[in-house]
């Protein structure tokens, strides 16, 4: 039950944040915290992370369904099992994540992202993230984390 809570409380957080995001500031409009290490801009990423296949943006929603139905799938296959919670709770943040991202490529076209950082390599200053990205990123290590902890033939 608490991975379901934990799926409802970042899909709601980045619903509010997201919302706040696109109401408040134009894609031109930055702010800068933290000395500029952080940055808070309002942008529309129509690819996938790193605006990968940005111009193909039906297939991203399509890889982005199926990944997260698969992610629901085995998550809704640990959900009795008491020995996973590493990966269930990483499974949760995926989702979470996930379920945020697909929602607005489903109603806007595109995907919110609205946090940059000013430190870095060049690169890495370019790229624009959102809660659910950094959710993902977790969630995916947690899963990891929990494959490589299992016992073998489990």
């Amino acid at each position: 039950m608490a991975v379901f809570l934990i799926i409802l409380l970042i899909f709601g957080s980045e619903y509010v944040v997201k919302k706040h995001m696109e109401e408040t500031g134009p894609s031109t409009q930055r702010r800068e915290l933290a000395g500029g290490r952080v940055i808070l801009k309002n942008y529309h990423n129509t690819g996938a992370a790193g605006n990968l296949l940005k111009d193909s943006p039906e297939q991203v929603l399509c890889i982005h369904a199926a990944v997260l139905g698969g992610v629901m799938a085995e998550l809704l296959r640990l959900s009795g099992r008491k020995d996973a919670g590493m990966a269930k709770t990483g499974l949760a943040l995926l989702a979470g994540g996930g379920l945020s991202n697909l929602y607005d490529r489903l109603t806007k076209g595109y995907v919110v992202d609205y946090v940059s950082f000013g430190a870095g390599p060049a690169r890495f200053r370019k790229l624009v993230f959102n809660l659910g990205d950094f959710c993902v990123f977790a969630g995916t290590l947690l899963v990891t984390l929990a494959f490589l902890r299992r016992p073998a033939g489990k």
